[in-house]
């Protein structure tokens, strides 16, 4: 009896376990060689049979499912479009922003910004040199007693020679002469008076003469000129003024200084530190010579002595006039203002303590 029950529960077991691996139990059937042929097929049947109908399962399980109630997750369709999803940006802490505390009223006005850089300040023009021949004698003791009481310049020089000029340089050199002024005295600004001696004839540096009022001659005189214009421009001579010569009251003069002033104002377009300045018509009205002219000061007196080339004292004073006008436009002398006084209250006189000063003294004078 007992041999039976343990028979039937050993079958139960292996009925059991073939049924819950029964495609693994198919398998080790169909691969096992001691098996038949026709066996070894059924097994294999059974084992595709049983692979049929569990696949068949699967997709009617699919098929169950509603698609429409799924919503894809955002990277597969990203995916299938074509395009790459955006990759989540890292949570960053941001770092706490110093507090900037307002600025008061008071910080403003003592926060003050860099000053704007200045321009540059142009050197004053302190040291005057005055050159020429006899004319400019009396032209530059004008122009010095002016700069001096005007415009409170007194560093000036005047260079003069008798009978000289850039004709006759075989007489004297100012070529030589002028460089030695310039190395010495170092001026700031220079004032040329030439052409009184000049109404000569002429020899050029090759030897060959020429006379007066001739191509040649005019040709040659501008050389001159030149040179003596180079000499200046390409110093440290910061201003130079060529003066022209004014009408004469004889023609010959007239003629000469018209052909002389030609020259100056021609050759001092070419140096841009050299200004010519005419005179022409300082001594003249309606066109003519006049010997008699009218100052600022509105004096009327006579502006040339006889010989018709040389200044009087009030000619001389007229053209520094002129000469100064025309630095004051340059800037290149500017009148000094005098400083305010302060208001001081005044101390109270009696008759015992008024004294006349000696301008007072002077004033009563006739």
């Amino acid at each position: 009896m007992k041999d039976r029950e343990f028979l039937l529960l050993v079958c139960l077991v292996s009925l059991t376990l073939i049924f819950s691996n029964f495609s693994l139990f198919l398998k080790s059937i169909a691969s096992s060689s001691f098996l038949q042929p026709p066996l070894k097929q059924a097994a294999q049947q059974l084992k595709l049979e049983g692979f049929r109908q569990t696949e068949q399962a699967f997709w009617n399980q699919i098929k169950d499912v509603n698609l429409d109630q799924l919503s894809p997750p955002t990277e597969i369709a990203t995916l299938n479009s074509g395009e790459l999803s955006p990759q989540p940006k890292p949570l960053t802490t941001p770092n706490p922003q110093p507090t900037q505390k307002p600025i008061s009223s008071a910080t403003k006005k003592s926060v003050s910004l860099p000053p704007k850089p200045k321009p540059p300040v142009e050197k004053p023009y302190t040291r005057f040199l005055f050159v020429g021949d006899s004319i400019m004698f009396d032209l530059g003791v004008k122009l010095q007693y002016n700069l001096r009481k005007t415009y409170k310049i007194n560093n000036t020089k005047l260079d003069y020679k008798v009978s000289s000029g850039l004709n006759r340089i075989d007489y004297y050199n100012w070529y030589n002469r002028t460089t030695t002024l310039l190395k010495s005295y170092k001026p700031d600004v220079v004032v040329i008076l030439f052409g009184g001696n000049d109404g000569q004839d002429i020899i050029d540096k090759n030897g060959r003469y020429y006379p007066l009022f001739t191509p040649g001659w005019e040709k040659t005189y501008q050389e001159r000129v030149e040179r003596y214009a180079k000499l200046l421009s390409t110093s440290s001579v910061r201003k130079v003024y060529w003066v022209g010569q004014p009408m004469s009251r004889r023609p010959r003069y007239n003629r000469i200084f018209s052909v002389l002033n030609k020259i100056y104002g021609t050759v001092s377009q070419t140096y841009p530190k050299i200004e010519y300045i005419s005179t022409w018509g300082t001594f003249a009205s309606g066109g003519k010579y006049a010997a008699l002219v009218v100052d600022k000061s509105g004096k009327r007196r006579s502006v040339k002595i006889n010989d018709g080339v040389h200044f009087t004292s009030h000619g001389a004073n007229i053209i520094s006039e002129v000469v100064l006008e025309q630095m004051k436009k340059d800037k290149i002398v500017t009148i000094k203002s005098k400083p305010a006084k302060s208001a001081s209250p005044q101390p109270k006189l009696t008759p015992s303590s008024v004294s006349k000063s000696p301008t007072q003294k002077s004033a009563q004078m006739p």
